[in-house]
């Protein structure tokens, strides 16, 4: 297991920051249950990301692991990897010997390796993936496709990985073990009328259900795909006003069974019930601590908190968020 985990690294260091109240939208909505919801979030900081000599840092990423309530950052402008611990302190960053290239995605396994969509031979991209010193283990992947370009990452709750090529809509789940393809299925299609369109499918999350939420990314809507890649229904409609989608870019798994899902070019975070009826959303463009441009990546902890990396501002945002009946 990895030492830095938070388990094994009682340490802990308060974030030191005031909390600003924001509530999803300005009304509850209804539902399916008949009963009626709101969701609530509540700016709490940012993650105090280190950086380079030259002060620049762009988070296109960031996941969590449900298990010991780690956090990783992906810093695709010094193709690096931060550890963050439940506290929000950091732990650790992967260093030249990593060999990760232009990364789009990290994560920590159930091991506590960490794992990333890395450039391979210069011109491909394929599963990196590191030991607890931080450098490569000689994990290698079977390629679902010659074609494979994969551009997400994720641990399932079985400790295996699944990857998302988000221009084809190749999903693929690989052996943590053997780094065998388990299954790869091609998601999105059927949805929109232009066959051709670069889907630029965002970041999924799993569901306590097991399933799936896929952003649509181009196809403005969200795919709900079965644990073994079966893609069983989109929900969504295009539009700039409440529950609408312009560019869904990432999804995360919400408290009470809800579901939240970020829009990079309305600076919004959607709420939606377990049968993904619109509940409420939050955010607004600026600099403002709590607001949001051109956000890249989401992800929760499953104990109230929720973070949003922002590539443009080299921030990562932390927020308690909470759902009617769930516990502070």
């Amino acid at each position: 297991m990895n030492p830095l985990h938070p388990k094994n690294h009682p340490a802990k260091a308060a974030m030191g920051v005031a909390v600003l109240t924001a509530v999803l939208g300005a009304a509850s909505f209804a539902m399916a249950s008949g009963t009626t919801g709101m969701v609530t979030i509540r700016y709490e900081g940012a993650l105090a990301l280190s950086q380079n000599h030259d002060g620049r840092a762009r988070p296109a990423a960031v996941t969590c692991d449900a298990f010991a309530g780690e956090i990783c950052v992906t810093d695709a402008a010094y193709s690096a990897l931060h550890l963050f611990n439940a506290a929000g302190a950091e732990t650790f960053r992967t260093g030249g010997f990593a060999n990760v290239t232009a990364p789009n995605d990290g994560a920590v396994d159930h091991e506590g390796r960490l794992v990333a969509i890395s450039l391979v031979d210069g011109q491909s991209s394929a599963i990196a993936r590191l030991d607890v010193y931080g450098e490569p283990d000689g994990y290698r992947v079977e390629r679902p496709a010659t074609d494979w370009r994969p551009t997400h990452l994720l641990v399932t709750r079985d400790g295996h990985y699944v990857t998302v090529d988000g221009t084809s809509g190749l999903m693929a789940k690989h052996d943590a073990d053997t780094g065998a393809v388990l299954w790869a299925r091609t998601i999105g299609g059927g949805v929109g009328d232009d066959a051709s369109l670069d889907m630029n499918l965002g970041r999924p999350a799993q569901m306590p259900d097991g399933t799936f939420s896929v952003p649509g990314g181009n196809l403005h809507v969200m795919l709900v795909v079965s644990e073994d890649g079966e893609q069983l229904e989109t929900f969504g409609r295009v539009g700039s006003s409440p529950g609408r989608m312009v560019y869904p870019v990432a999804a995360a798994a919400g408290p009470g069974g809800t579901l939240l899902v970020l829009d990079q070019l309305r600076h919004k975070i959607m709420a939606f019930d377990g049968q993904h009826e619109f509940l409420s959303e939050y955010g607004s463009i600026g600099d403002t601590p709590g607001a949001f441009y051109y956000p890249a990546s989401m992800a929760t902890d499953g104990n109230g908190h929720l973070y949003v990396a922002q590539s443009f501002r080299s921030l990562v945002q932390v927020f308690n968020v909470q759902a009617d009946g769930t516990a502070e």
